[in-house]
């Protein structure tokens, strides 16, 4: 008798989380946790939701870093909704999860004249951001809430 078991894609993926972190929902309510990943032949970037302290559900598989990029940076006006575009199909919570942990890493910020809206920070890449904490060590700077992961020699 065969056993059936659900995999998901996150567990097929090639994408090696480098490190995760954490950090809160646009309203507050909840702690997202977030891993930022590396693909194994490309060295491109991505992020994905890993968990969410409130409960809602979310979609876990990665988006990467040149999507988060071309939509952030063609986009004027961001919402959650605005980036739905990057799990299309998937659980409408992710992208304001998502939305929340560029945020965090300042990729985008709080538009002044309206505080529901996010805009891009100039001159920022996910790239940028998302590295932004490591050394060439692979160490977390002072006061980051962000939790690494071991790294091999050579991976970042």
């Amino acid at each position: 008798m065969e056993i059936e078991t659900e995999v998901t894609e996150a567990e097929l993926s090639p994408i090696q989380a480098i490190h995760t972190g954490e950090c809160p929902s646009l309203s507050g309510q909840s702690t997202l946790t977030y891993a930022i990943g590396r693909h194994p032949e490309d060295q491109s970037l991505h992020l994905r939701i890993v968990a969410n302290s409130g409960g809602g559900m979310f979609c876990d598989e990665w988006a990467s870093g040149s999507a988060i990029d071309a939509l952030v940076q063609s986009s004027t006006v961001l919402i959650s909704r605005s980036l739905c575009e990057l799990h299309a199909g998937r659980s409408i919570n992710t992208g304001g999860f998502v939305l929340s942990v560029l945020k965090h890493l300042g990729l985008v910020r709080v538009n002044a004249e309206n505080s529901r809206h996010h805009e891009m920070v100039p001159g920022t890449t996910f790239e940028q951001v998302a590295l932004d904490p490591l050394g060439a060590m692979g160490q977390v700077a002072a006061g980051d809430k962000r939790k690494t992961l071991k790294i091999k020699k050579g991976e970042v």
